[in-house]
C-alpha cells in the first residue's frame, strides 16, 4: 500500500486530478447514501441564502463539488510524499503567522474541510513547529498508512481526547502553534448546538476555550486548490467581542459564520458528504428543531 501511494505522487498534478474527479463522480454514482448526504448539506447551504449561490440546486458548483470530493483521496500522495509539491503552492498571509508565533501567547489554527486541507499542517511546520488535533483512521490498513507517511518534521499529534486537550494546552502555554478542524464533529459533551447554514450544528468548543484560556489568537487557514497548484492563506479571525468573558454559545456562533463565509469563498471545494449535522450519542436536537 505505501508502495503504491508513493508511486501515485510521482503522477503528474494534472493526471492526479483528472482520477480524483473520476473518483468522485464514482462515489456519487454507486452510493445511494453518499448522494443522500451530499445533496441534503448542500441543500441546507443554498436555502440559507449564506452560499451567494442562486437557488438551482444542482447547478455547476453542486456538479464541481461532486469532482472535488474524490481529489480529497488523489492529491493525498502528492501531499503526503512528494517534496516538489511545495514549487505549486503560493502562500499569502504567511508573515502573519510568524510574527504571532514569535510573539510568544501561541496561535489556533483553523482549517475548514475545505480544498487540500491535508496540505494545510504540512506547508506550516516548514516554517514554524506545529501541533494538530487528529482522529485515527477507522481502518486499520489506512490508520497505517497515516502513521507511516504523515508525519513529517515540526509536526506533532494531539490524539482527539482528554490528553490531547492537555497536550494542546501546554503547547498554548509554551508559545507554540496549534491547528484543528472546527466543522468537525466532537463527541457528546465536548461541544454545544449552533446555527450553521441556517441548521442547528453540534460545534466543537474546544479552539475557544483554549483561546479563553490562554489569549491566543485565533487564525482561519485555507488551502484552495488553484489550476498550478493550491494556494494557502492565513487570516487572523476577529470577532464583535474579545473572547475573554464573552458568552461560549455566543463566541461558537460567532465561528460557525466565520467558517460559512470561508466556505463561501469555494464552496465547490467543500466537504458537502461530510455528515456535519450527525446528533452525538446522548444527545438530542434542540426543541424547536426536533
Amino acid at each position: 500500500m505505501i508502495v503504491l501511494f508513493k508511486f501515485f505522487a510521482r503522477l503528474p498534478l494534472w493526471l492526479v486530478r483528472a482520477l480524483g474527479l473520476g473518483l468522485g463522480w464514482l462515489i456519487w454514482l454507486t452510493s445511494g447514501r453518499y448522494r443522500r448526504l451530499m445533496k441534503e448539506n448542500w441543500r441546507v447551504a443554498i436555502d440559507s441564502g449564506r452560499l451567494g449561490i442562486p437557488q438551482r440546486k444542482d447547478g455547476p458548483p453542486f456538479r464541481a463539488a461532486i469532482g472535488h470530493a474524490g481529489l480529497i483521496a488523489t492529491e493525498l500522495p502528492r501531499i503526503w510524499c512528494d517534496s516538489l509539491t511545495a514549487s505549486q503552492i503560493t502562500i499569502s498571509g504567511l508573515e502573519l503567522l510568524k510574527a504571532m508565533a514569535k510573539a510568544g501567547k501561541g496561535v489556533i489554527l483553523l482549517t475548514p474541510h475545505l480544498g487540500a486541507f491535508e496540505l494545510s499542517a504540512r506547508v506550516i511546520a516548514r516554517h514554524v513547529p506545529i501541533t494538530v488535533l487528529y482522529r485515527p483512521a477507522r481502518q486499520p490498513q489506512f490508520r497505517r498508512l497515516m502513521e507511516a507517511l504523515r508525519p513529517t518534521k515540526n509536526l506533532m499529534t494531539a490524539p482527539a481526547n482528554a490528553s490531547g486537550v492537555r497536550q494542546l494546552l501546554r503547547t498554548l502555554r509554551a508559545g507554540g502553534v496549534i491547528g484543528m478542524l472546527p466543522d468537525q464533529v466532537p463527541s457528546g459533551g465536548e461541544g454545544v448546538w449552533a446555527d450553521f447554514f441556517g441548521r442547528p450544528a453540534y460545534t466543537m468548543t474546544l479552539p475557544i476555550r483554549l483561546a479563553q484560556a490562554t489569549g491566543a489568537p485565533i487564525v482561519w487557514v485555507l488551502a484552495i486548490r488553484t489550476q498550478a497548484g493550491w494556494h494557502l492563506e492565513f487570516a487572523q479571525w476577529r470577532t464583535d467581542q474579545e473572547f475573554v468573558g464573552a458568552p461560549l454559545q455566543q463566541v461558537v456562533a460567532a465561528m460557525n459564520l466565520g467558517l460559512e463565509q470561508q466556505i463561501a469563498r469555494a464552496p465547490e471545494q467543500y466537504l458537502w458528504a461530510y455528515n456535519r449535522y450527525k446528533v452525538p450519542r446522548g444527545h438530542t436536537l434542540p426543541e424547536s428543531h426536533t
